[in-house]
């Protein structure tokens, strides 16, 4: 049972993360789309690389939540 809670807790703590990098990413874009008009396109790019790693580490985080709550191992 311990190691239930230590998995839900690791996933919990990547979805916390995800969920800070999911509003930052669309700031990010936003002022990106207000630069493109002066030529700088590092916005762009870094507020696209932040939204696609919060996707990417939200999955990862309910993949393990849902590992931890049905995965059984009973030894």
């Amino acid at each position: 049972m311990n190691n239930h809670k230590i998995k839900i807790a690791k996933g919990v703590r990547i979805m916390a993360f995800a969920i800070v990098l999911m509003f930052l990413g669309p700031v990010l874009l936003s002022i990106g789309f207000r630069a493109l008009n002066d030529g700088i396109y590092i916005w762009s790019i870094l507020g696209g690389i932040v939204s696609l790693t919060a996707i990417v580490l939200a999955f990862i985080g309910i993949k393990t939540i849902m590992s931890g709550l049905f995965e059984d191992t009973d030894e």
